[in-house]
């Protein structure tokens, strides 16, 4: 983290976070994309396209356990897991795809399995975009993901309604909730700044 001048941010004598926009949509410049993007223009940060990326699935080898690293040689392995492991909030957006996340998603979570007790305490925000249906399975896998990572959830999360390309636009209550969760994960943020949540918590 490093110090954050602008307004609703990090105090200037405190930290910037770094903070990944992970979008697990197939879409080219989809609703997801767009929420997301909204965020990032709220708090910075880096927008990360997991579609672009070469994701193998996890083999369910285990040979994680033993070597501490996983074993497969591509795209996660090799560029995503390091900036998962640098980045101090993660924020997960997914277009609801039969009351789940994204199949390239979920392809993406289950490949963190060989960093468990390594995202400990980073923020994380969950975004989804559908119809009604399902948006609740959605955000309930993605916040599943960070309680399995011991990680924070920032709140509830997001859900956008939208299906046809840039309706999202038209969604003026998704637009105010993403506000709130960049918000939140500012205020998160200067709480944590102020503690060092890597000792053990009878230390603090």
């Amino acid at each position: 983290m490093r110090a954050d001048s602008r307004d609703g941010g990090l105090a200037s004598n405190e930290e910037i976070m770094e903070i990944l926009y992970l979008s697990g949509s197939p879409g080219k410049k989809s609703n997801t994309d767009y929420l997301l993007m909204r965020m990032l223009s709220e708090t910075a940060g880096e927008f990360v396209k997991i579609t672009d990326y070469n994701i193998e699935p996890c083999r369910s080898c285990w040979k994680c356990l033993k070597l501490g690293r996983c074993i497969i040689d591509d795209d996660m392995s090799n560029e995503l897991m390091p900036r998962l492991l640098k980045a101090d909030v993660l924020i997960l957006g997914s277009p609801v795809y039969l009351n789940n996340v994204s199949a390239q998603l979920k392809a993406f979570i289950d490949r963190t399995w060989c960093l468990k007790g390594k995202l400990r305490n980073k923020i994380g925000g969950g975004v989804v975009v559908g119809r009604n249906d399902g948006a609740e399975g959605a955000i309930t896998a993605i916040h599943a993901f960070f309680l399995k990572h011991d990680m924070i959830p920032a709140n509830r999360g997001v859900h956008g309604y939208a299906y046809a390309k840039q309706e999202i636009e038209e969604d003026p209550e998704a637009m105010e909730s993403a506000k709130k969760l960049s918000r939140r994960i500012q205020e998160l943020g200067r709480v944590i700044n102020r503690r060092d949540l890597s000792r053990p918590a009878e230390l603090i």
